[in-house]
């Protein structure tokens, strides 16, 4: 359980996103899962899917009308990232737009994802440090620390 090793130490006074720095992109991955699941998030990791082409998603998370489609971004180092963030944002959006064109067609895996009628499909960023974008295009890039207090309040933002 990687969200109860990081709130451990957490709790020693260091910071999260130091404590983050230390591991690969997959434990920060699994991390934000958990902080999801936590949340009462219905989570599907890694979401592979194909229609003019062969797409992945790092987490679909569903809860009521939500199903946000989340890119997680590990980068470490500060500095101008704004166009790799921008970049980023555009792949994850073609990657939400095909998704909804997936399951128009597939019910099963509607079912499966917990998808409802009218659920409003979002994509967010999630980084490893604060980043000057808040929003870029219909995404919203939301640094690590941050993610919990933003799914509290989730219908605040959309």
């Amino acid at each position: 359980m990687e969200l109860e090793k990081i709130v451990e130490e957490i709790r020693k006074g260091k910071e999260l996103e130091e404590i983050l720095k230390k591991f690969d992109w997959k434990f920060f991955e699994n991390f934000v899962r958990e902080v999801f699941e936590a949340n009462d998030f219905f989570v599907k990791q890694n979401f592979v899917f194909k229609t003019d082409k062969k797409y992945e998603i790092d987490l679909i998370a569903s809860r009521g009308n939500f199903l946000l489609c989340a890119d997680c971004k590990s980068w470490a180092s500060k500095g101008s990232k704004k166009s790799k963030l921008k970049e980023a944002v555009k792949k994850q959006e073609k990657r939400v737009e095909e998704l909804k064109k997936f399951l128009r067609k597939n019910l099963i895996l509607r079912n499966e994802l917990k998808v409802k009628r009218g659920s409003k499909f979002k994509s967010i960023i999630i980084t490893l440090l604060e980043e000057d974008l808040i929003k870029e295009s219909k995404s919203i890039i939301i640094p690590v620390f941050k993610l919990n207090n933003f799914l509290v309040d989730l219908e605040k933002y959309f």
